[in-house]
């Protein structure tokens, strides 16, 4: 038991899940500025340097399967205590690395530590909610995550200016030391019963996640909207600083600027859910939404009188719609389950990273044409209102 217990549901405990969802945001919004300065300072193309970034994707989806079997067999503290001691050690670990390719193991490692504080906190939320509470509840957290990557990048480019991109590694170990701090003193468990341990059982609770009804669809659409907004992170370093000339100094406050769309997105749709409006029709709506930004985007950018402009103002419209589909769709995706939450969660989390990851490459190797840029976001896009318009379908043929 925890020394200061935080009852769930109390605005202690939400801060908490904040926090652990919030942890890989940081990990990779602080390290945008530095993707540059590793290119430089180890003598390496672009996407080279990428890779370290597209390393700790490929480590948090693939830790995210392990955590989530474990978090359902094991219990949700015990995952998240491990998981986040692994974090901060990796984070260290990376501040003294001496090669681009050491570095990039390391951020694998802290990628799988990462996963167990999204997993876990997802699967706690469920533990405690229905799944229309749920959708509010991760309305909320996503609209607080927002707050990372507008902090993030800030703190990531005064750390490299001032001190250099090693301490930006040393200040998310310190991250890690904290969450493990906060976990054992105040987290309990929230697990009421433990699932079979085995490596059977692990096979089968993925299976049934995927054979359930109601939770394909909803999964793919929360998958092509993280590709949409990770295909922005990942490309934005390079089309700010060396596409449009942006000041590094100034890289925070247009990074900043998506989140707060991001932040709106997810306010508005807590609201329109508290105002009895279904997670359905909450993910239809921010599927226009995006869909309008992708369009606009693709558009926009062959237009160079309105600059940088052309290529922030779809994507606020984008990360608006992203902020709008993204809570409702992971309720609805985990609601089918809730006796395996860590799995859903898990399964989740991998098909966001794995998409994100091969969007943010696919937009790297394009290097700073924001044309081939604008044309991804807007095929993203389209996939996914294709997708909810088939979930649409499916609920009439349901009803029916």
């Amino acid at each position: 038991m925890p020394r200061f217990p935080s009852p769930v549901g109390s605005r202690r405990w939400m801060v908490s899940m904040s926090a652990l969802i919030a942890i890989t945001a940081l990990a990779v919004d602080m390290s945008l500025p530095a993707q540059p300065a590793l290119v430089r300072d180890f003598g390496v193309a672009a996407d080279r340097a990428q890779l370290t970034l597209s390393a700790f994707l490929f480590g948090y989806a693939v830790g995210q399967l392990l955590v989530g079997y474990l978090a359902d067999a094991c219990g949700r503290r015990v995952v998240l205590l491990v998981g986040m001691g692994l974090f901060a050690c990796a984070g260290f670990a990376c501040a003294v690395s001496t090669g681009l390719s050491v570095l990039t193991g390391l951020r694998f490692v802290q990628g799988v530590g990462a996963a167990s504080g999204t997993v876990v906190a997802q699967a706690m939320v469920r533990d405690a909610y229905s799944e229309a509470e749920s959708a509010r509840v991760f309305a909320t957290l996503i609209a607080v995550l927002a707050l990372a990557p507008m902090v993030a990048p800030l703190i990531g480019a005064w750390l490299l200016v001032h001190v250099g991109w090693r301490a930006i590694f040393a200040t998310l170990g310190v991250c890690g030391v904290v969450l493990v701090a906060m976990t054992a003193l105040t987290l309990g468990e929230t697990l009421a019963k433990r699932q079979p341990s085995s490596p059977g059982a692990m096979v089968a609770a993925f299976a049934r996640f995927f054979r359930t009804t109601g939770t394909r669809l909803p999964a793919s659409v929360v998958a092509l909207s993280f590709a949409s907004q990770f295909a922005f992170i990942s490309a934005s370093p390079f089309l700010l600083l060396e596409g449009y000339g942006i000041e590094p100094s100034h890289f925070g406050f247009y990074f900043g600027a998506t989140a707060m769309a991001l932040m709106f997105g997810s306010v508005s749709g807590e609201r329109l859910l508290a105002r009895g409006l279904s997670p359905q029709r909450v993910v239809r709506l921010g599927a226009a939404v995006l869909l309008a930004g992708g369009v606009l985007v693709a558009i926009l950018v062959h237009v160079p009188r309105f600059g940088v402009f052309a290529l922030l103002g779809p994507m606020l419209v984008c990360f608006l719609g992203i902020g709008l589909v993204g809570p409702s769709a992971t309720a609805l995706a985990m609601g089918p389950v809730p006796e395996i939450a860590g799995t859903a969660a898990a399964t989740l989390g991998f098909l966001e990273m794995t998409a994100g990851s091969l969007s943010g490459y696919l937009v790297t190797k394009l290097g700073i044409d924001v044309r081939a840029f604008g044309l991804t976001i807007a095929g993203l896009a389209f996939a996914c209102a294709c997708v909810v318009l088939r979930m649409h379908f499916a609920e009439r043929e349901a009803q029916a």
